[in-house]
């Protein structure tokens, strides 16, 4: 796989901006601190956002375990080094962004979340509504040939 940045941009679901890539091989990949930040797992020390350890703390949870099993057997969520000219980013395949968010309100539904959990999953919720409603307007366009004529950044507005 080249991990070489081909495509830069930054999605932005109602507010919620995400860097995001596609790597010369096609991959699709979300910069792990947009991530984090969508799910409102980034912390603030003296109003200044700290680096991106949450999503590994999160996953290896114990609480939260369980749900996350089905994907860490695999390496879904292992990180991906890219390279956007001399620029390191650290991401992840943007499927995971989804697949966390789904583990979230799984999580949510069967057991008691802490404070903190409850307001990703939350977020998670949120997120996951834009998703399916970017999802649904692309299919159509796809369906009918649109996504051809339509403007540049229609599906984020």
């Amino acid at each position: 796989m080249s991990n070489i940045v081909r495509y830069r941009g930054e999605l932005d679901l109602n507010g919620i901006k995400i860097p995001c890539y596609i790597l010369e091989d096609g991959t699709r990949v979300i910069s792990g601190r947009g991530m984090q930040e969508s799910m409102k797992m980034v912390d603030t020390e003296n109003g200044q956002k700290t680096s991106g350890a949450r999503l590994a703390r999160h996953l290896n949870q114990k609480s939260l375990k369980p749900f996350f099993t089905k994907y860490l057997a695999s390496g879904h969520f292992e990180p991906i080094i890219c390279k956007d000219g001399e620029k390191k980013i650290n991401g992840y395949r943007a499927e995971a962004l989804a697949d966390i968010c789904d583990v979230f309100l799984q999580a949510r539904k069967e057991i008691e979340l802490s404070a903190r959990q409850a307001v990703i999953a939350e977020q998670c919720e949120i997120l996951m509504r834009a998703f399916a409603k970017v999802g649904i307007v692309a299919l159509i366009d796809e369906a009918t040939g649109y996504q051809y004529d339509r403007e540049h950044e229609e599906l984020q507005k």
